[in-house]
């Protein structure tokens, strides 16, 4: 996972490599969540985090995973999953996608993206030998004599 910088008005995105693969998907997040997931490491968590985690403790379950998914509307979403071995806890807790990076980030948590956000905001980075083709076909192109057509 890297953070990087879009345009100065849209923000920063945290983008999210697939382990293994060269699928690639980007989150908007804040300021703040932007330098927490870019710190190498996380000598002091956020606040939020530590009370989270406790209160997931009190109730004898764990933070299993986070998913990225998208709603009804197309729109990110995020939940971070639980091992809730009490009977009416719930097995996903609903987050902003930002948050939930933060949460997966600082527990070591993996996260998981759905098939629904993969097919509506990933892309595939096996495009890129494509755009490289195309590049060396215009150079190609643009270094040709009438002679040589």
């Amino acid at each position: 996972m890297g953070v990087r910088s879009t345009a100065p008005d849209s923000g920063l995105v945290a983008v999210l490599m697939e382990d293994g693969g060269p699928g690639m998907i980007t989150v908007p997040v804040g300021a703040r969540d932007g330098l927490l997931l870019s710190a190498p490491n996380h000598n002091r968590p956020p606040g939020w985090v530590t009370f989270l985690t406790a209160c997931v403790d009190a109730f004898g379950a764990a933070i299993l995973r986070v998913v990225l998914d998208v709603d009804a509307d197309g729109g990110l979403c995020a939940n971070a999953v639980l091992d809730a071995p009490v009977p009416g806890l719930p097995k996903a807790v609903p987050c902003a996608p930002s948050d939930a990076l933060v949460l997966a980030d600082v527990l070591s948590v993996p996260v998981v993206a759905t098939s629904a956000l993969l097919r509506l905001r990933g892309i595939d980075l096996g495009e890129e030998a494509l755009q490289q083709r195309m590049e060396r076909w215009r150079r190609e192109l643009d270094g040709a004599v009438p002679e040589d057509v």
